[in-house]
């Protein structure tokens, strides 16, 4: 069934739950309309012999390597030598965690950039942040020019909520803002992996990854068998986040069910942990290299710099909520919610907003 999946359905396919009405709308009319605060794996030790500094910055309408660029000026050092836990978009308001070296944490008073701001006092801390060293991310969102009243806009959000949490959470494939403008990545990427033409933090091999990422969980979606267990499936528990091989699926898919773990698909590379051969799991991921017509030995032979990993296939969303006001005679919505590191808001916002309704 897979097999019939085309790249643009992957890269952008129709909602989970596009059996719910919408509210539709439009984001990031402004970039105050997307605000994004990372929420921390940790804060400052506050080592007296810390050799790095952690602080805050709030930026607008910049990249995050915009905002290291420019920090690394100011302070006088490498931009390798500025530490971020995560990347953030240039289409919105974010506040995120930073790092310099201890001696270059005075030159931060001198930062006097359009946009850009510390907004933390700095505090010492013994090593460099590194990315992923990050919990998640809270965000509020506003979505504007909403052709529905008050009223049918909570309804319409409620059963969305109601339809994501019968599913089990929200599909954690990649957003479309991965593959690059118009997509023109997606194609690329799977290109390189395909032909081994590679080098370590390509983004371009990495929207090749998403791809069969995407691909895997759409199959999955459309056999429903995401909260469903197969021999060889590699499990993680959502308590703890250790992993595991599926050995008995009848004894699985009720933890799945319950939300006590959750399925992980392929992001696939050297080092990635594989389903065992022989099983249905490891039949399942040759079937999505084979419909990017990537050889399985032209993984094994990727090397250092793709070494792949698991990733998990549903998560939930926290702290949804939302409130409605009025302006110009239509609704705007201001949503809030959290989602863990890696995890794409322009999902959940795809699933809450379509199908729209029809304009008045």
């Amino acid at each position: 069934m897979t097999a019939t999946l085309r790249l643009p359905d992957v890269v952008a396919p129709a909602p989970a739950t596009a059996g719910v009405p919408g509210i539709g709308g439009r984001i990031r009319a402004r970039p105050e309309d997307f605000v994004v605060e990372e929420i921390p794996a940790y804060e400052a030790d506050g080592a007296p012999d810390g050799a790095h500094v952690l602080f805050w910055i709030e930026k607008r309408g910049r990249t995050t390597d915009d905002a290291v660029r420019e920090i690394a000026r100011v302070c006088g050092i490498p931009v390798g030598a500025v530490g971020v836990a995560g990347k953030k978009d240039r289409h919105a308001v974010t506040r995120q965690q930073l790092s310099v070296p201890r001696e270059a944490a005075a030159a931060l008073a001198r930062l006097d950039a359009p946009d850009l701001g510390v907004v933390s006092t700095p505090r010492p801390h013994r090593n460099k942040l590194r990315i992923g060293h990050l919990r998640g991310n809270r965000f509020t969102v506003t979505v504007r020019d909403v052709h529905l009243p008050a009223d049918e806009v909570e309804r319409r959000l409620e059963r969305k909520r109601d339809d994501l949490r019968d599913r089990g959470g929200l599909e954690n494939r990649y957003g479309a803002q991965r593959f690059g403008k118009d997509a023109s990545n997606a194609a690329k990427g799977l290109a390189r992996l395909r032909e081994g033409r590679l080098r370590k933090g390509d983004i371009v091999v990495s929207a090749g990854q998403s791809v069969l990422f995407n691909h895997y969980l759409l199959g999955r979606r459309l056999d429903g068998t995401l909260r469903r267990a197969e021999s060889g499936d590699i499990v993680q528990k959502t308590d703890t986040g250790g992993m595991f091989v599926c050995e008995d699926p009848g004894e699985v898919t009720p933890r799945l069910e319950r939300g006590d773990a959750v399925l992980t698909g392929p992001m696939f590379g050297s080092r990635m942990r594989a389903p065992p051969a022989g099983t249905p799991a490891a039949e399942r991921e040759a079937r999505t290299l084979a419909w990017g017509s990537i050889p399985p030995e032209r993984i094994a032979g990727l090397g250092r710099a793709v070494p792949g990993t698991r990733r998990r296939l549903l998560v939930a969303p926290g702290e949804l909520a939302w409130s409605v006001g009025t302006e110009q005679d239509r609704s705007v919505v201001r949503i809030t919610f959290v989602l863990p590191a890696g995890s794409y808001a322009t999902v959940l916002l795809d699933e809450l907003m379509h199908p729209p309704p029809d304009p008045p």
